[in-house]
């Protein structure tokens, strides 16, 4: 296809209009890919309402009056972090390209050094991506994996859960235990890029999400003192079924334990009151997201009968400015 001249918005906070364009594409590319091009971060920061969203964390690509592709851009450190999406029919089409530079011009803006470190997330580890990426000098730097198991009939079995002495299980109690969760979920994700800056915010927004349910947010409470203190949780989810003739599937959302209590055994029996939580419900099978260099939490999934269904990969390469191009 021939290229096309495409305007590139940079905006703080999108129109209700945009919004709906940008879902809309979201679905059109799902459809084309067989996987969502954004993380539930994106997503969420797409439909927020409240301005909470980084400044100028929305670029918009448009062919004339049509939306032609979408990226969410995030200031961080070491490295801002990109997510985009181009319409399936504006593919190949000069489009991602347009997209990607102006993604890297917003990296050394916010930078304001002159250089600065670009990350981009395929999701679904597509060929296309992988080709355009390495095209314009991105190099690979972090697996997330998807790992899967069945719970239905003929599945393996769920271990028996014994807790230490002095601990026991229950479930979140909304507007009692929110606190105490963001608590433990800061101190056990502190080097995690993503979880560990969880905010009430953001927990907010997702217990107002349709598929929050707090009986299936597990707490273990360590009760051998005059006040309960959390020790460990693990949050499910049962993501709705992704179309016609498919099945919901129940996640392992957060398992997190505070550094405190570790070598206990607690994550390995959330995870698993967790599971045995899913398998009531009527789920069939069961899901999470792992860094595929956690060997640790690799192995003990693994020990849980889990195995990898997909991935998704992060690239990086490092932006400079005026007077080098960037990218080839």
């Amino acid at each position: 296809m021939a290229p096309i001249t495409i305007r590139i918005e940079r905006l703080d906070q999108i129109a209700e209009r945009q919004r709906s364009e940008v879902l809309s594409l979201v679905r059109a590319a799902t459809g084309k890919d067989a996987v969502a091009p954004f993380s539930e971060q994106v997503v969420l920061a797409v439909r927020d309402e409240t301005g909470a969203a980084p400044p100028g964390s929305h670029l918009i690509a448009y062919a004339g009056a049509h939306l032609a592709a979408y990226a969410h851009h995030e200031r961080g450190a070491p490295a801002d972090t990109a997510e985009l999406v181009v319409d399936p029919a504006d593919r190949r089409r000069g489009v991602g390209t347009a997209l990607i530079r102006a993604l890297e011009e917003a990296t050394l803006a916010a930078s304001g050094s002159g250089d600065g470190t670009l990350q981009v997330w395929s999701h679904g580890d597509l060929p296309g991506a992988r080709d355009f990426a390495l095209r314009r000098g991105y190099s690979m730097v972090r697996e997330l994996w998807q790992m899967r198991r069945s719970l239905g009939s003929g599945a393996p079995d769920l271990p028996e859960v014994t807790l230490p002495e002095g601990f026991s299980a229950r479930q979140l109690v909304v507007g009692q235990d929110e606190d105490a969760w963001l608590r433990v979920n800061a101190a056990a994700f502190v080097n995690h890029p993503e979880q560990g800056r969880m905010t009430r915010h953001d927990l907010d927004q997702r217990m107002a999400e349709p598929w929050f349910d707090a009986t299936g947010l597990i707490l273990i409470e360590d009760t051998r003192g005059p006040t309960p203190r959390l020790a460990a949780s693990h949050w499910t989810k049962i993501a709705p079924s992704a179309g016609p003739g498919t099945d919901p599937v129940g996640e392992v959302y957060v398992v997190g334990v505070d550094p405190a209590y570790q070598g206990l055994g607690l994550g390995r029996a959330v995870t698993v009151l967790g599971l045995a939580h899913l398998r009531r419900a009527g789920l069939a099978e069961a899901m999470l997201y792992v860094d595929g260099d956690n060997r640790a939490a690799v192995a003990t999934y693994t020990r849980l009968d889990f195995s990898r269904a997909s991935v998704d990969i992060m690239y990086s390469r490092p932006v400079i400015s005026a007077g080098v191009r960037m990218g080839t």
